[in-house]
């Protein structure tokens, strides 16, 4: 069913899909985004080099914001060691996924290059020492209140990270679109 607008006919459908246009584009740009993310992360590649070695970085770091706590830690491969207990960085327990979250949606969103880069760069690294900060207090919770732990790690810790991730996707859009640069129009001198 067509209706007419100033002589021309307009299709319902069609309208309301200039509406949402922006909508389906940033939807088909970051599904296709986290598809691409979800099948590299899969190959012999990053199954045998990237996350070994990434989970081992993750390990190092954390082991010496530990050690400038004034824990006596010990590293070997991805796993921290005191006294009796150990705490294993699995594939997981690293930020990369809630990253890519967050560069899918940057990426996905209308916004200048530099912008986007901005978003990437300052979130990633936002994400990555929260990241660290949960791993240091999974240390102490698993070694002080073992109890708590499984809960903190499982449930709590991954839920607090997708929020993470998003809201500064949400502040870095709100700095995005506060700062567009103000269009130029024409006008004629009269």
């Amino acid at each position: 069913m067509a209706y007419q607008v100033g002589g021309m006919e307009k299709d319902p459908l069609s309208g309301w899909y200039q509406s949402k246009r922006p909508i389906f584009i940033f939807s088909i740009k970051f599904g296709a985004l986290m598809l691409g993310y979800y099948g590299v992360s899969m190959t012999p590649f990053f199954e045998q080099t990237f996350w070994p070695a990434n989970l081992r970085a993750n390990a190092w770091l954390a082991n010496v914001i530990l050690h400038g706590l004034h824990q006596h830690t010990q590293l070997a491969e991805a796993t921290i060691l005191t006294g009796s207990t150990s705490f294993v960085i699995k594939r997981g327990c690293d930020a990369t996924e809630p990253i890519w979250l967050l560069i899918a949606s940057v990426i996905a969103f209308p916004a200048p290059f530099f912008r986007q880069l901005a978003g990437i760069v300052v979130g990633a690294l936002l994400v990555q020492v929260l990241n660290q900060m949960r791993i240091v207090c999974l240390f102490f919770v698993g070694r002080d209140h073992p109890g708590l732990y499984h809960s903190l790690h499982l449930t709590v810790f991954p839920a607090i990270f997708v929020v993470l991730a998003m809201l500064i996707w949400f502040v870095w859009v709100k700095w995005v679109v506060e700062h567009k640069p103000l269009k130029c129009q024409n006008s004629s001198p009269s």
